[in-house]
């Protein structure tokens, strides 16, 4: 499919995981694809390196996207970071990086791009997650950060949605990717809680979320706005 032809996405996070298939999905759609990460990003038409909690480095990165390619259609905000800690154990400096990576470099990027996806009449894809959905032990952090970005997600989409753009938001269950070796139970903790995040059936792959993210950039998803998908092969059904 060429769902994406004659589109420039940034994709962030783009270096593993889920950003990682997403943008290798974007691109075999069609997609002119930029990719922001932290760590180098391979196989994507631009690459630019950038912490998201380095604040004031978001607007440089989204004005070198639109000098080398005059427009933004689409910005799939990927990059996240998590942990486990006990709620006596959390400590500001953890707290604050996973909010401030999770959520505030969500809704900045989200920022940056606003001007240049009005004149597109382009959409966010943003990454929220089941942890923000339903409770999950041992993740207030984590877990805050991702409801944040459902409410962040909602309430821009009510914000901007009459100016022609979407903001949708997808809600992964657990998946097979790096990510998950920051999540190690608390020293002491009551592993019988872990059944309630266990897979269904089976850990999800990134190149299925790349699937949600690539319908959710695409016409075929004109009408959402608003919306969480979650994509958790029913373990939270």
């Amino acid at each position: 499919m060429n769902r994406l032809e004659n589109k420039v996405a940034i994709v962030t996070g783009a270096a593993s995981g889920i950003g990682q298939a997403t943008a290798a999905r974007l691109r075999a759609e069609g997609a002119t694809v930029v990719g922001i990460d932290r760590d180098a990003v391979d196989d994507v038409d631009m690459a630019i390196k950038l912490d998201l909690l380095d604040l004031e480095a978001i607007a440089p990165a989204v004005s070198q996207v639109v000098d080398a390619y005059g427009r933004i259609d689409v910005l799939c905000n990927i990059a996240g970071i998590g942990h486990f800690a006990s709620d006596e154990g959390e400590t500001l400096e953890a707290w604050n990086r996973v909010i401030g990576v999770n959520l505030t470099g969500t809704y900045f990027m989200s920022q940056a791009c606003l001007p240049h996806l009005l004149e597109s009449q382009g959409c966010i894809v943003n990454t929220a997650s089941t942890a923000g959905t339903h409770a999950q032990p041992w993740s207030s952090a984590y877990s805050a950060s991702k409801g944040g970005v459902i409410a962040l997600t909602q309430t821009m989409a009510i914000t901007n949605g009459r100016l022609g753009i979407r903001v949708n938001c997808i809600a992964p269950g657990g998946v097979e990717t790096a990510i998950g070796a920051q999540f190690t139970p608390p020293e002491d903790a009551d592993l019988t809680l872990m059944a309630r995040i266990m897979p269904f059936q089976r850990p999800g792959q990134a190149s299925e979320l790349a699937s949600a993210f690539a319908f959710l950039a695409s016409d075929d998803a004109s009408y959402c706005n608003g919306i969480v998908l979650r994509v958790d092969g029913g373990t939270m059904t």
